[in-house]
């Protein structure tokens, strides 16, 4: 979980349009502290976001940001043996999700909460489903390549740290994934784009050995 915020923390802050105020500035500290177990802070995200979408049913930000924390429920239920109720929440969040894309498909702010909530989930689920885990997984690998992809002409100015997180969670769930090719190929970006961090040089330890357990995120988060 510790994961998830961080990324969701930095990509968010870092590639996310800025103009104006976004939801994710209202729900996301709440949202994380709820993550880290602070229940009471959890229920006031959830409760911003559904009073948001009482007024606003298609808000794609509060439909994503509620998605993250249906997945977030469903593996407190699936750890308490409570399997009925994590599939339930699971199909909410999953629901939620693609229905925010569905409404916004060219924003970070979307997309971004939706791969980092993907991305430890599908992990989570690996040894219970693993087609429903790869399936989960390669639709948060696409939302972070379209994410890289249209941050191409303002790539070069990011902060090594938001530029190391998007590429390290390309190669670690690539590597998840059994495709050591497309891993590979943002390994070697790592290394030849961020030279002298800990992000290169995490990159050269997993790209010398595929399985080594080295994270390739959160590197330079505190």
């Amino acid at each position: 979980m510790r994961t998830l915020i961080i990324l969701l923390l930095v990509l968010c802050i870092g590639t996310a349009a800025t103009a104006q105020q976004r939801f994710d500035n209202k729900v996301r500290e709440d949202m994380f502290a709820g993550m880290d177990g602070d229940k009471e802070s959890f229920d006031r995200a959830m409760k911003l976001i559904a009073d948001t979408l009482a007024k606003e049913p298609d808000h794609p930000e509060a439909l994503v940001w509620r998605g993250d924390g249906e997945l977030f429920l469903a593996g407190q239920a699936f750890q308490r043996r409570d399997f009925a109720e994590g599939q339930k929440l699971t199909q909410q969040g999953l629901a939620d999700m693609e229905r925010a894309v569905s409404l916004a498909p060219e924003s970070f702010a979307v997309r971004i909460p939706r791969a980092t909530g993907l991305q430890p989930f599908a992990r989570y689920m690996r040894p219970y489903n693993l087609a429903q885990s790869d399936r989960l997984m390669k639709i948060a690998m696409s939302d972070f390549e379209f994410v890289i992809e249209k941050s191409t002409p303002t790539w070069s100015t990011l902060a090594p740290h938001n530029r190391g997180e998007l590429l390290g969670a390309l190669a670690d769930g690539w590597l998840t994934l059994g495709d050591t090719t497309k891993a590979n190929a943002y390994l070697d970006r790592m290394i030849a784009e961020l030279p002298d961090t800990p992000y290169a040089k995490a990159a050269a330890q997993r790209r010398a050995d595929p399985s080594a357990r080295a994270p390739l995120t959160c590197l330079s988060c505190h």
